[in-house]
């Protein structure tokens, strides 16, 4: 067998029968500097408004809210003093803020600080796709639905290190609110900054370990620099954290193996060949987070439901996830990740399954056909432009066609602030589209169906499947008769394709050896104040 050798740009990049390969640079980072790459943009850092995986991820370096995660993501106090037993069964939380908290421009941070965020994001003035995520707040639907003021909404700053947040019902997972969802804002800087808050470094603030700088919603390049006024600033062992936006994780992985980067995140197939020379530099897991199939509840096509069962029974899950996108990846069986929860001992998944079955796909279009009054359909699939949504994409058009010839798919790829866009604006027929849960219960994937949830982007609406999730909602403990519940709304969902799910992402990321502490859990994000050097 012969062997060629290329080198260029400061990486030798060797082709072993067909193999790609990369010999490490000896490149050295700058002391007290992480270098990384990351797959996605960062579409806002203004707290009441961060729903898509960059900035959410961005929050977590430059916001903390009043829990926070610790390197492992277990819950633990952040600008709160304690972590506090709920009163009033188990419905009002009262939290003091600790002394001395400030904002990175050195201004106190105060409860109504983070009574100010939670109301702005609740108003249906601001239009926030995040108002959901405090649906469980007392007086949350008379706001939303019936007009009642926002002030009567369940939080309240009783004094200027004091929040008091009374629940319309005992919610099992709500320290994971205080420690992923709610974060304060500026009010200073909102009324100064007004719709430009957070949409660049210069108009964003910060109350946790970081601020950003040189960032703006097209940057592809942008730091991290220590919080001089962050309490915990002396044990953030990186000074900067200079991050790189590349989506195609072969670009990736080259920066990282030339020792360019000290961590990256990567996906697809190259994860094959890196197993062989750098299995202890690989940092790999299956994550909170799923990919779905989004489908515009209004357009003819996509919005009927024999088509969507059609294209579900098309696909083969098992080949989409160990094959195109080979990452670890692993195959859907609901909407819910596998991992999360168990039921009666078991993984809240053993029981549901999505099948690869030609006959049935094929028996569904033709019902299709004839209640949509044509034979020959067309898709259009929005997917995101990284290389994991590129993969799948690519799949999903072949696998499609290949099973129902008379459907047609064509695909859009965008970068993912315009695909988000295209979302909420409804113009779209079809796209690709992840969640990552902020907790560990799984009514947070089964809101992607439900008609009044956070990311409801489709405008489905499903009678059965929304008297579920209200009655989940009424289930106060994290116990076997919630997850029951929970289970049937996912099967339900399985069968009707509110959402169509296709994969459980896995979290691969190359890393140094020399790095320490910088995990990727399950719930959450990395956060690299934790990281440290060996």
């Amino acid at each position: 067998m012969k062997r060629k050798t290329i080198i260029g740009a400061g990486i030798a990049v060797l082709l072993v029968g067909g193999a790609v390969l990369y010999q490490r640079g000896t490149a050295k980072p700058t002391p007290a500097t992480l270098k990384v790459t990351v797959q996605n943009p960062i579409t806002t850092l203004d707290p009441n408004f961060a729903d898509d995986i960059g900035s959410n991820l961005a929050e977590v370096q430059t916001l903390q809210g009043l829990y926070t995660t610790d390197a492992t993501g277990q819950i633990i106090p952040g600008m709160a003093e304690k972590i506090v037993q709920p009163t009033n069964n188990h419905t009002v939380y009262t939290l003091t803020l600790k002394k001395s908290q400030k904002w990175s421009d050195g201004t106190t941070v105060t409860a109504q600080d983070f009574v100010s965020s939670v109301k702005r994001q609740v108003d249906p003035a601001s239009k926030s796709t995040r108002a959901n995520h405090f649906k469980d707040l007392a007086n949350y639907d008379a706001i939303r639905k019936q007009g009642a003021s926002i002030d009567t909404l369940g939080i309240q700053a009783v004094n200027n290190r004091t929040v008091k947040i009374t629940l319309s019902q005992p919610v099992p997972y709500f320290n994971f609110i205080l420690a992923n969802q709610l974060y304060p804002i500026n009010p200073a800087k909102v009324k100064a900054y007004g719709h430009k808050y957070g949409q660049t470094a210069e108009t964003t603030v910060s109350n946790g370990p970081y601020m950003i700088k040189k960032w703006n919603q097209s940057a592809t390049t942008w730091e991290y620099v220590k919080n001089p006024y962050y309490a915990q600033a002396k044990k953030v062992h990186f000074n900067t954290i200079k991050t790189t936006l590349v989506t195609d994780a072969t670009l990736a992985s080259k920066q990282f193996l030339s020792g360019n980067v000290d961590e990256a995140e990567i996906s697809g197939g190259i994860l094959t060949n890196l197993k062989k020379h750098y299995a202890d530099e690989i940092k790999s897991q299956k994550k909170g987070r799923m990919a779905f199939i989004v489908w515009n509840a209004q357009d003819k096509v996509a919005g009927n439901t024999n088509f969507k069962r059609a294209v579900s029974y098309a696909i083969d899950r098992r080949v989409l996830a160990d094959q195109a996108l080979a990452d670890g990846s692993t195959a859907a069986q609901s909407i819910v990740p596998s991992g999360e929860v168990k039921v009666h001992g078991q993984d809240f998944n053993a029981g549901l399954a999505l099948p690869n079955d030609k006959t049935k796909a094929q028996d569904y279009l033709k019902k299709a056909q004839a209640e949509i009054g044509e034979k020959k359909l067309t898709l259009t699939l929005n997917t995101a432009d990284t290389d994991a949504y590129r993969a799948a994409g690519l799949y999903l058009k072949q696998s499609i066609e290949s099973t129902l010839p008379d459907v047609t798919v064509n695909l859009n790829r965008m970068p993912l602030n315009a695909e988000i866009s295209a979302f909420n604006n409804r113009n779209f027929q079809a796209g690709t589209l992840s969640w990552s849960t902020d907790y560990n219960d799984p009514i947070d994937f089964l809101d992607t169906a439900y008609s009044d949830g956070a990311i409801n982007f489709t405008k489905w609406h499903d009678a059965q499947y929304d008297a579920f999730i209200q009655k989940i909602n009424q289930q106060p403990e994290a116990n076997d008769a919630r997850y029951q519940l929970e289970q049937q709304a996912a099967k339900l969902n399985n069968d009707l394709n509110g959402v169509t799910p296709l994969y459980q992402v896995a979290n691969v990321h190359l890393q140094k050896k020399t790095i320490k502490n910088l995990n990727y859990p399950v719930i959450g994000y990395q956060s690299y104040q934790y990281a440290t050097e060996k």
